[in-house]
């Protein structure tokens, strides 16, 4: 990715955004296109599932009823999921995730004209989603070369043939060589496949979900204003004779107001408000964060209940007699559930940073319409639309670590089983 600093944060963004949508146009699915075409690159993205699909059901049914090698030959289907849930996602939602991103993109073009506060906190959080986009990288790139290159280490090594995949071709012996190098090289295919749809799907997500942590730091740029005029307004009681009317007090509204549309798009919900005799009803349709939350919970809930399940599997097979291939998965496993579940914990430190903003409000200088709106404000800020796994968990370390335990347990009680 490019870390040289643009002319401006939209175009920090811009390129971003260009960047990251390269990866999946390289699997045939253009995020970013008006309308989605397929071409030679989707259908050989669609071999290569329908390929490892078949051939993995094959080797699990065809292995003489054996249970340890049925466990070996679907230990990776959970990468197939998770894999597939994200290539459907950019398929189906292709457009949602289109709009997200050019509204994301609008805001920044918006808020970068407003001061060097406002550049600032946009282009910190570019690079903070640019240093978690190294992290992502780093961590699948060094997991992919020790996959690609343990079969041919093993090979020179000491002249065993093992696959990298745990699945064989109908028809094609590894005993053979050229049944072995076909075998290769297919399953190279698949893991090229596999690594740049794992990192590029990877990375629309963390591009929409750290927006969170963008609009709560800019929320709170526009509680600092507020607060700033509302000390100003106490300054001036105090040289005013008793009774006097303040100055500013239009201004004051309008940065409250703006504060509350801001917050809706958080959590979309009504405002009833009079000022000065007028009155206007205020409903956002819009809530960024339960948008976000519509167009990716099915790919999240799938990531990580899925590679959950391959650790389960790799744990136990790994227990049984060591398996070098299965234990490199079992780390990506851990790898992909667990990205997402320290996203998942940062961004309810947003919400909290959020939150604690609101409370930090000099509510006692607003007047009495203001407060009423403040409160409702303040009783929606309690009750943030968290990102959740099947609607019943949240994500977050503390899910994670209970997936891990009850992973574990069942890794014992099939142990014991056998």
């Amino acid at each position: 990715m490019k870390t040289s600093v643009a002319v401006n944060p939209s175009n920090r963004f811009r390129e971003l955004t260009k960047d990251i949508n390269s990866l999946t146009n390289f699997l045939g699915v253009d995020c970013m296109a008006p309308i989605l075409k397929f071409n030679y690159r989707t259908w050989t993205t669609i071999f290569a599932i329908v390929s490892y699909t078949a051939f993995a059901v094959f080797s699990v049914v065809n292995n003489g009823g054996d249970l340890v090698e049925s466990l070996k030959a679907s230990s990776m289907l959970g990468g197939l999921v998770h894999g597939l849930g994200k290539f459907l996602t950019c398929l189906l939602k292709q457009q949602d995730m289109r709009n997200l991103t050019l509204f994301t993109r609008s805001i920044y073009e918006e808020y970068e004209k407003r001061g060097i506060p406002y550049c600032t906190a946009l282009n910190t959080n570019i690079d903070k989603l640019i240093g978690s986009i190294r992290v992502i990288r780093n961590g699948y790139f060094v997991t992919f070369i020790i996959m690609t290159f343990l079969p041919l280490a093993r090979l020179i090594y000491d002249g065993t043939r093992v696959t990298a995949m745990q699945y064989v071709i109908p028809g094609v012996p590894l005993e053979s060589n050229i049944g072995y190098t076909v075998t290769y090289f297919v399953q190279l295919i698949s893991m090229v496949v596999t690594a740049v749809g794992f990192y590029g799907g990877d990375l629309f997500v963390f591009l929409g979900l750290t927006q969170i942590l963008t609009f709560a730091d800019l929320m709170q740029l526009k509680i600092d204003e507020l607060n700033e005029s509302l000390e100003d307004k106490a300054q001036s009681r105090a040289l005013l004779p008793v009774g006097s009317q303040i100055a500013g007090e239009e201004k004051r509204h309008h940065l409250l107001l703006e504060i509350i549309k801001w917050h809706q798009l958080f959590t979309e919900y009504e405002v009833f408000y009079i000022f000065n005799n007028y009155s206007m009803h205020q409903f956002m349709n819009f809530s960024y964060c339960r948008t976000v939350n519509a167009i990716y919970h099915e790919l999240i809930a799938t990531q990580v209940l899925s590679m959950g399940i391959s650790m389960m599997i790799s744990f136990s097979i790994n227990l049984s007699g060591f398996n070098l291939s299965l234990a490199t998965f079992f780390v990506i496993s851990a790898y992909s559930m667990s990205i997402y579940c320290f996203l998942g914990t940062k961004l309810e430190f947003g919400y909290d940073q959020i939150y604690e903003s609101i409370c930090n409000v000099a509510w006692y200088e607003l007047s009495v319409d203001q407060r009423k709106l403040f409160g409702v404000m303040l009783r929606e800020s309690q009750h943030p639309p968290t990102i959740q796994i099947l609607g019943v968990m949240s994500l977050s370390v503390k899910t994670a670590l209970q997936i891990v335990k009850l992973m574990y347990s069942v890794s014992m009680m099939m142990m014991n089983r056998s």
